[in-house]
């Protein structure tokens, strides 16, 4: 019985996937900067990010994490969240 319980958890734990849909990520990222660049008070600012968090059936701590778990894999993830950021400091100019 012990084995069964065993492999079925290795089994589970196999299964989890830790990919990251990148498109759906770097579309709430460049949401939450547009946001962020155009209101400087946050208390403004974070309800609207919250806001942004359900249109995208994201939650913060999922965010965080696969904010880390793309910046462990990828090595260009650096420099395409430093070219989002430029682009949408540079359009609200």
């Amino acid at each position: 019985m012990k084995i069964v319980y065993i492999l079925s958890l290795m089994f589970l734990f196999l299964s989890c996937n830790n990919s990251v849909d990148e498109e759906k990520f770097f579309s709430l990222y460049k949401e939450i900067l547009i946001v962020r660049s155009q209101e400087e008070d946050s208390t403004i600012a974070n309800p609207k990010v919250k806001e942004l968090f359900k249109e995208y059936n994201y939650s913060e701590e999922q965010f965080k994490n696969d904010f880390y778990l793309l910046a462990d894999k990828d090595e260009k993830f650096a420099s395409k969240v430093d070219s989002l950021r430029r682009f949408i400091l540079e359009g609200n100019k």
